[in-house]
């Protein structure tokens, strides 16, 4: 019998720990010891699962007969075949026939919900975001990084956090330096590369970035507003097995949508890139941060990704620009918007009512063990994860453009994860800061930001900005109101 991993499936050993992924499903599993062990025996290539077993594990585990570690290997690859992570049979051809190729005809697995549960027959109390992300934090681990491969962009969106001075004297990494980076990503043990700019797609070489880190075996999402996207690229996208192509389409009316990014038949061009790639099989995410100007579209967008398979989400919070101004936030909606906002999300977006629903209570965890989680990081910024920009500055997260915590251009990434002050500083930051949320009675329905508070209190990212609060309470009542009229 063969075995070998799906062309979805991604696997990282570090230490004792082994993870897998499968990008279509959102599915992953984290294990240890003898897990990891079995986990290190698969690859791309089919193997015999009895050969397997004879010169890889054998030699392990000298003091256990054949037999016994044959049948928990062939038990381990069975549950793993069921969660799609890898396929077995008598050929290569059989693998192939077995391995699932993404199709919008098959339904979009990839992009119907985030789960973050362990898929497995097995009790386990943990989510693998927060075990990795607590073991990320013990002895961190980059595992993702996001490259803006450009500065320059062909919109000027009233919203967005990257000032547009930046945007005017943009310019692009060179290919060379790009390709080096994501060989240290590699022998780091990294695993996703997001591709951004700027516009990435503004990049000459961003083809060629992208088949390279196929061919590092890197798990690859693309962050675009595609309205420089080109023909002839939609078929490499989809050939190069891209985990996600994300694009921000803000309303439904072409006017709202050419208003928000400032460009005249902007609409027109990101929804027909859009359709071509569904057309070609390319999984795609819609974003539609929801402001004033399109406060009473994101339904519309909703039912629009929905007619075509695909997910649409939207962020209501906007960010303050990274240089400290505020100026954008005018176009931030208020809480009475808000509200109207959060009515249509719980009443007509599946997804977002799922989530929550899913969503336990942090108080229920605070209660179980309140000084683990003072302990545990807000979030993977600096602690799993890194920005890099064109000039080769280096941020923890991509909104974070004020706090440059090393330039690759000056040091290695491996030295800057390793060795930068100011990342150090961020990993020591934990929920125990924020005594005053801990105790707040609508800490259950927040999502606190440390770069939000960073760009909008100028550069104090322990300062709670007002707003903030004010929709975690609008989240709590309202989630409250419809859990008693039982649509939650």
């Amino acid at each position: 019998m063969l075995v070998r991993q799906t062309k979805n499936t991604f696997i990282r050993l570090k230490g004792e720990h082994g993870y897998v992924m499968n990008q279509m499903t959102r599915w992953d599993r984290s294990y240890n010891e003898t897990g990891s062990d079995y986990l290190a025996t698969l690859s791309r290539i089919p193997q015999n699962i009895e050969e397997i077993v004879r010169k890889k594990l054998l030699p392990l585990y000298q003091d256990v007969e054949f037999e016994e570690i044959y049948e928990d290997y062939k038990e381990f690859i069975t549950n793993l075949e069921k969660n799609l992570f890898v396929v077995t049979g008598e050929t290569s051809d059989e693998l192939d026939s077995k391995d699932p190729e993404f199709s919008y005809a098959l339904g979009n697995m990839k992009t119907q919900t985030d789960d973050y549960t362990q898929h497995t027959e097995e009790f386990v109390s943990e989510t693998t975001q927060d075990l990795n992300l607590e073991s990320s934090q013990r002895e961190p681990h980059l595992m993702s990084i996001q490259f803006e491969l450009t500065s320059r962009c062909n919109e000027r969106c009233i919203h967005c956090y990257i000032p547009n001075g930046k945007k005017n004297a943009g310019k692009d990494m060179p290919i060379e330096k790009v390709k080096s980076l994501i060989d240290e990503f590699a022998e780091m043990g990294g695993l996703h590369v997001t591709l951004s700019g700027g516009e990435a797609f503004l990049h000459p070489k961003l083809i060629e970035t992208m088949n390279y880190c196929r061919e590092k075996d890197m798990q690859i999402s693309i962050l675009s507003n595609l309205i420089a996207l080109k023909e002839d690229q939609v078929k490499a996208i989809h050939d190069a097995n891209v985990s996600i192509v994300q694009v921000s389409l803000y309303s439904m009316i072409p006017e709202h949508h050419d208003m928000i990014t400032t460009v005249k038949g902007s609409f027109a061009k990101t929804k027909a890139a859009i359709e071509k790639l569904v057309a070609a099989n390319v999984p795609v995410q819609i974003s539609c941060p929801v402001m004033k100007a399109n406060k009473s579209d994101y339904k519309d967008v909703l039912k629009y990704a929905q007619s075509l398979n695909i997910k649409a989400q939207t962020d209501y919070i906007m960010m303050a620009q990274a240089d400290f101004d505020t100026q954008n936030l005018a176009n931030r909606i208020d809480l009475e918007e808000t509200e109207a906002l959060l009515r249509d999300l719980i009443e007509f977006d599946i997804d977002y009512r799922e989530v929550t629903l899913k969503q336990s209570p942090k108080s229920e965890e605070i209660k179980f063990d309140i000084e683990r989680y003072k302990k545990q990081p807000l979030c993977g910024a600096g602690i799993n994860d890194i920005y890099i920009t064109d000039n080769g500055d280096v941020y923890p997260c991509a909104g974070w453009q004020a706090f440059v915590i090393g330039n690759v251009y000056n040091n290695s990434l491996k030295d800057i994860w390793e060795n930068s002050e100011k990342i150090k500083q961020i990993r020591g930051i934990t929920q125990g800061d924020f005594p005053q949320c801990i105790e707040c009675e609508a800490r259950d329905y927040c999502s606190m930001c440390l770069v939000r508070n960073f760009n909008e209190s100028g550069g104090d990212m322990f300062k709670l900005p007002k707003h903030f609060c004010d929709v975690a309470f609008l989240n709590k009542r309202l989630v409250e109101e419809y859990q008693v009229k039982g649509l939650l």
